[in-house]
């Protein structure tokens, strides 16, 4: 077998992780910690606070896996797939050997079960009409028939261990377990020789940081291999100490000029929310999940509500790996605006460590398994072209889960007018950007933006649902959607209320918008909208409900016209459109 997919894309300065041009850039990183609790939730009024949460118990109608011990283990070093980067000019500059005695955190990542019933039980349930119509699939039952078995997990964490690693946290569905360890013995188990990679920021304008990468294949036992789908991850350790205090009292008065940005009223008046604000339907009754790297400031999100008149419960946050010692801007402005868009709902935040892949990839794959939320947002989006393939396909893997769930998963498509994963999954919403103008409440004007990212993936083939939209390649084309990206939102962070742009602000919009909506269907007896993909490309009423964005051109020389595009997809959303048109 080959190694994982090597990059073969440039980097751009203007690419990056996180929607925003300005995203805080990653933080240094310290020593590894010992391995913790499995993920925990916290207490709003002190985020940083652990407190232990069992594990899940075993799903009912699991047959008991035979004894491991009872199988002959093929120890054959052969190799196996993986998602380190190798050397790219302009992107990961090859500076050595990593030193032996160098701490390291990775994921390796296991296949869906019987993925093939899987990808036909989740049609069954989209198909309008059908017996199994939106018939969604509990957590239990989804790992009763597709989660990896205890039986292969226990197999790979025990040689993982033998081999000297450490297995701090293993993901509620079993599709990630993290190890921790050395370079050395991460050498030692697969028969490789680490480098350090300096890679070129993916937010323009910061300093570059140092990555694990290879230059040969990775080597694992037969046994190993045939149970494991990839390393889909390996990092420098996370940072370790204590979150700081937070500093300052924000004003709670609403900014002057006022009109400089954009206010939460008139968004929700320019995509629809409003029409159903005035109904009584503000995200009541449902749960809203922000997935975020590092921490987010407590006392801006309250005075980002406060100043804007925004009546709402703090977020639960859950801490799905190490703690965070850091915040970072870009969750700050996440939570402020999913939760403003649907004031009622309960925000759910699930909090890694930081941004890095094994951080983001293990908290997206939590926010999806543990199953307790009906809309997901994610802006740490990564350029597909300078990620390994088997980091897209994890992300794919785990919006699979979700569809089967019912849960909408929405991602911020990027600002370089490329195409980032994870929206380009088609279990993902990818939420591009429009240039947006109002008056006062009223849209006076909307075109696609230049940087919207947008285009044709690299690893996804074209959907059946996408075929024959436009004459494309064989591959999976993004974006889906689109709302303001190019018009100041306002947002507070470090105290100071200020205007900003990026999908960053695009996509937790959206997904504020869908929780609204679903709390009006619930209220009709009616379930989640959940995955939304298949049914936006195949009902043209649900396609009437959006505003056809037929002006502008991205960077990539993608242009807007009339009906599905690259840089807008159907345009941009109307929230009582939707919860008229949805079936």
């Amino acid at each position: 077998m080959k190694r994982g997919y090597i990059l073969t894309g440039m980097l751009l300065l203007t690419g990056g992780m996180g929607g925003c041009r300005d995203t805080d850039r990653l933080t240094s990183v310290g020593e590894a910690r010992p391995p913790g609790p499995t993920p925990v939730a916290t207490s709003p009024t002190l985020p940083d606070a652990e407190n232990s949460r069992p594990p899940p118990p075993l799903p009912e109608g699991v047959d008991p896996p035979p004894d491991p011990e009872e199988e002959v283990l093929d120890p054959t070093p052969i190799p196996t797939t993986d998602g380190v980067p190798g050397p790219l000019p302009g992107v990961y500059t090859d500076k050595g050997e990593a030193p032996e005695t160098d701490l390291l955190r990775g994921l390796v990542s296991f296949p869906i079960r019987d993925e093939a019933a899987l990808e036909q039980r989740i049609a069954d349930i989209y198909k309008p009409g059908g017996s199994h119509f939106r018939q969604y699939m509990t957590a239990q039952e989804w790992m009763a028939r597709h989660a990896p078995l205890e039986k292969d997990v226990a197999v790979v964490t025990d040689w993982l261990k033998s081999e000297g690693l450490q297995v701090p946290f293993v993901a509620t569905n079993r599709l990630l377990v993290q190890f921790v360890g050395t370079v050395g013995q991460f050498n030692h188990a697969f028969g490789v020789k680490l480098r350090v990679l300096e890679r070129k920021s993916p937010q323009g304008g910061n300093d570059p940081h140092d990555v694990y990468g290879l230059t040969e294949s990775l080597k694992a036992p037969t046994f190993v291999q045939q149970r494991v789908h990839a390393i889909v991850a390996l990092d420098l350790p996370a940072e370790t100490g204590r979150l700081p205090g937070e500093f300052g009292q924000p004003s709670t008065e609403k900014p002057h000029p006022i009109d400089r940005g954009l206010t939460p009223r008139q968004i929700a008046s320019a995509y629809g929310v409003d029409s159903l604000y005035a109904q009584g339907h503000l995200g009541q009754g449902t749960k809203l999940g922000v997935v975020i790297g590092a921490s987010f400031r407590w006392k801006d999100v309250r005075a980002f509500w406060k100043m804007f008149d925004i009546e709402r419960e703090d977020p639960r946050v859950i801490q799905t790996m190490e703690p965070p010692v850091t915040r970072y801007r870009e969750g700050t402005l996440d939570v402020e605006w999913a939760a403003a868009m649907a004031p009622k709902a309960e925000v759910v935040v699930y909090m890694g460590p930081d941004a890095r892949n094994t951080s983001m990839l293990y908290t997206f794959n939590e926010a999806i398994g543990r199953g307790e939320v009906s809309v997901i947002t994610t802006s740490f989006a990564h350029r597909e072209d300078s990620e390994p393939r088997a980091v897209h396909e994890q992300y794919s893997a785990s919006g699979m889960m979700a569809a089967a769930l019912g849960i909408t998963v929405t991602a911020a498509s990027g600002d370089s007018a490329g195409v980032d994963t994870p929206g380009s999954s088609p279990y993902v919403t990818a939420v591009g950007g429009t240039r947006l103008k109002m008056n006062g409440l009223a849209v006076t004007g909307e075109t696609a933006w230049y940087y919207s990212g947008s285009g044709i993936s690299r690893s996804f083939t074209t959907p059946e649902w996408q075929k024959g939209i436009v004459p494309l390649p064989a591959k999976r084309a993004v974006v889906d959607v689109a709302l303001n990206a190019d018009t100041g939102y306002w947002y507070t962070w470090l105290g100071v209320t200020s205007p900003n742009t990026g999908t960053s602000f695009a996509s937790p919009v959206f997904a504020g918008l869908i929780a609204v909506v679903n709390g009006a269907r619930s209220e009709g007896a009616k379930p989640p909208v959940g995955w939304l993909n298949s049914q936006l490309y195949t009902l043209p009423h649900v396609q009437g409900s959006f505003r056809d964005i037929t002006v502008g051109i991205t960077d990539r020389q993608h242009e807007a016209g009339p009906g599905w595009d690259i840089p807008t997809g159907w345009g941009a959303p109307n929230a009582q459109g939707l919860l008229q048109t949805l079936p």
